[in-house]
């Protein structure tokens, strides 16, 4: 959802401490980085939800990855700490909703290798969002 979109992107690029922890710029991503993008830096997507329609309003329920991408393990943690800091219990500015919860819910871990072999480490979580 768009609007969610842009209040998770305005939450992290927002904090000059997690901005910190990145490679030059504001290396933060919705869904995809473009290629050759230094680390580390900050994916976000939509993993699923929705409408509720247990009410009348508009009230929607929704998962988000948000996870921390860098050339070692510690530095994707300290990622993730952050990340994680900035979103459970807090909330986001979402136009047109009130964000009523969003909390840290499973956590994902994972490492790639990069073309040239080095490795890659993924720390996130998923999130619950819900607006109405």
């Amino acid at each position: 959802m768009k609007v969610v979109d842009a209040g998770l992107y305005s939450k992290l690029t927002g904090d000059t401490a997690l901005v910190a922890l990145l490679s030059a710029g504001t290396p933060v991503f919705n869904m995809q980085t473009p290629p050759n993008t230094s680390l580390p830096y900050v994916v976000f997507f939509s993993a699923g939800g929705g409408p509720d329609n247990i009410t009348p309003s508009d009230l929607r329920s929704m998962v988000y990855g948000v996870k921390g991408v860098a050339s070692t393990l510690t530095a994707a943690a300290n990622i993730d700490a952050r990340i994680d800091t900035l979103l459970h219990n807090n909330s986001i500015t979402v136009s047109g909703y009130t964000n009523i919860w969003l909390a840290r819910e499973t956590e994902v871990q994972l490492v790639e290798d990069a073309p040239d072999g080095n490795p890659i480490y993924h720390y996130g979580a998923y999130y619950r969002i819900r607006i109405d």
